[in-house]
């Protein structure tokens, strides 16, 4: 999803979310039948068509152990609350509290991800989120099994850009919420981009990426067969392979022809290799290089690095635990994957005792001063009025 296909979807998303703004269930509902083909029976799916929804029963103890996987690996990311005492009588402190209620985008339909169900849900009920709800396009008998499996109760069969307005601001059967995470169409992303304003939101997230530097120790069939499961994800995923050996190149070359989606380029060194990875930011990266530790240290820019051949980035969509929603086209920059943090807010909280505000009187006054903001300053020196009389 590039930048330019966001952009088109915005005139068309934001008469969608004004629509859903001013009349509700009934937009919501005409704009599903219009755009997905079917007029939902009802909004929120009836509770006893989650309890009924049928699963295999190995896709529901995979559920189980990735589900395990990702609590285990976000609780340890609760970041501590602080407090200081910049001067004696003065205390700054900061705690951190969960978000009240998240709104997660679970794609449905021709596209359903558990999974990423799994990746938005567990992080927040970590958190301590006290609602979740659910919004899903047609939403398919594993993903309401997965919701059944996680404890979320609350199902919405809706999907694309009105599901997101409607989260943010709010029908007669949806209640707003305070965040929204998840995957979805640039129709989606335009419509959290366009109520980014209102509520929170996760990373705009794009098409699949991977990235695999390769030295000659390098094994083509399994470079090729991870290439090949990124681009697996459709037409618009990038699968590169960079690589120090030209042989190398040809042989994956040849094992994912026809493919479009998979391109190969030869440099002329780990060191050049890596500089591409960090100018190119991927979503995944794989190092299949002799010392892929140290090549690690050098990256800045990715989402999820995957070191040698026994660690593909599927087991990062499906097992280890790490969250598959991550940045793509380039975010990796400036942005990490969702995270324990994406759900939790930070409060400051300030006390002082009259001596210790006498001690920032005198900064206070100072800074007021030449901001001309003088009742700033007024607002301190109200507190000493009786010992200067």
């Amino acid at each position: 999803m590039t930048r330019v296909e966001i952009a088109d979807a915005l005139p068309r998303a934001a008469e969608i979310v004004a629509d859903v703004r001013v009349r509700g269930d009934e937009a919501v509902l005409d704009w599903s039948e219009r755009l997905d083909g079917e007029r939902p029976a009802s909004l929120r799916v009836p509770a006893e068509e989650i309890a009924a929804a049928e699963a295999a029963p190995e896709f529901l103890s995979a559920l189980r152990r990735l589900a395990d996987a990702v609590r285990a690996f976000h609780e340890p990311q609760r970041p501590p609350d602080t407090a200081t005492s910049p001067y004696p009588g003065v205390q700054a402190a900061r705690r951190f509290v969960p978000v009240r209620s998240v709104g997660v985008y679970a794609p449905g339909g021709r596209a359903s991800y558990p999974s990423s169900l799994v990746m938005a849900a567990v992080p927040a009920q970590v958190a301590g989120v006290e609602r979740i709800a659910v919004v899903s396009p047609r939403p398919p008998a594993v993903l309401l099994a997965a919701a059944r499996e996680l404890g979320l109760d609350e199902v919405y069969a809706v999907g694309g850009a009105q599901a997101i307005a409607a989260l943010a601001y709010g029908t007669e059967t949806i209640r707003p919420v305070d965040k929204i995470v998840g995957p979805g169409n640039r129709w989606v992303t335009a419509a959290k981009l366009l109520v980014s304003g209102r509520v929170g939101i996760d990373l705009p997230a794009g098409p699949s990426e991977v990235l695999i530097v390769a030295d000659e120790t390098a094994d083509a069939e399994l470079c090729a067969a991870d290439l090949l499961a990124q681009a697996e994800h459709g037409p618009d995923s990038e699968c590169v392979l960079v690589t120090t050996s030209a042989a190398l190149a040809e042989q994956v070359g040849r094992l994912t022809a026809g493919w479009e989606q998979v391109r190969t380029e030869v440099v002329a060194s780990i060191d050049e290799a890596l500089a591409r990875v960090d100018e190119y930011a991927p979503e995944h990266l794989e190092l299949h290089v002799a010392d892929p530790e140290s090549a690690a240290a050098r990256v800045t820019n990715a989402g999820s690095i995957f070191l040698g051949p026994s660690a593909p980035a599927v087991v990062g969509d499906y097992a280890v635990g790490a969250n598959h929603v991550l940045p793509t086209g380039g975010l990796a920059r400036a942005a990490g994957g969702l995270g324990l943090e994406a759900f939790l807010k930070s409060i400051q909280i300030v006390s002082a005792t009259h001596d210790g505000l006498d001690r920032m009187r005198e900064t206070v006054g100072a800074l007021a001063a030449a901001e001309g903001l003088p009742l700033h300053a007024a607002a301190v020196e109200a507190r000493f009025r009786d010992e200067e009389r």
